[in-house]
């Protein structure tokens, strides 16, 4: 009979670990994808970008133009991630990125919806959201955001968020609408609001003046 040693078990224990990885490996990726179809960003455990474009935000927009109401929204992200991500690695931006998922999710109002849409970029939705209700909002988080630890790496770290604030008139009786178009000129005017309170430094609320997309 053969004795098994210990030069033949090393090898044969490496084969099985690196098998287990493996299937972990395809397991967590099935599972990313089964969340993606869900709709559910798998990092923040929030609705993600394809929902929100395909169903939450074309729902919004045709349900404030049925009952004549505005459509507020707040597009929103930490400042100076790149930073941190240099000082901490990639994991201290992702455990940033969840720290603000949670911080968001605690002061979500009402009926408002919050949304992981991409990146560090996150949307507050605001039914019945006129431009002075969302800007207020925006105001509120950012001096929330200010009197929080948030922990990266072994630190626990101060953040500041920038905001794009869009509010956006129902359509008048009568007038056809889009709503594929009203969807992409929503997501265009967020977009671009934020990046505009990003230019102006950090820490800051750009408001979109227009209304009528």
């Amino acid at each position: 009979m053969t004795e098994t040693t210990d030069d033949n078990l090393v090898p044969k224990l490496q084969a099985e670990i690196a098998k287990l990885k493996e299937e972990n490996n395809k397991l967590r990726a099935s599972n990313r994808r089964w969340m993606r179809i869900a709709g559910t960003d798998s990092h923040t455990g929030l609705p993600n970008k394809v929902f929100f474009t395909t169903a939450m935000l074309p729902q919004a927009v045709s349900t404030a133009n049925a009952e004549g109401q505005p459509l507020g929204a707040l597009m929103m992200a930490p400042d100076r991630l790149g930073d941190h991500n240099a000082k901490y690695g990639r994991k201290g931006g992702d455990q940033i990125v969840k720290g603000v998922a949670d911080f968001l999710s605690e002061n979500v109002e009402g009926d408002e919806k919050l949304v992981h849409h991409d990146g560090a970029n996150f949307i507050l939705l605001v039914p019945n959201g006129d431009a002075p209700r969302v800007k207020r909002r925006s105001l509120t988080l950012r001096a929330k955001a200010m009197n929080r630890q948030f922990v990266c790496g072994a630190d626990r770290i101060s953040l500041t968020l920038s905001f794009g604030v869009v509010s956006r008139n129902p359509t008048p009786d009568g007038t056809n609408v889009v709503i594929k178009e009203s969807v992409e000129g929503f997501l265009r005017h967020l977009e671009v609001a934020l990046d505009k309170a990003k230019e102006l430094g950090g820490d800051s609320t750009f408001q979109d003046p227009e209304n009528e997309f």
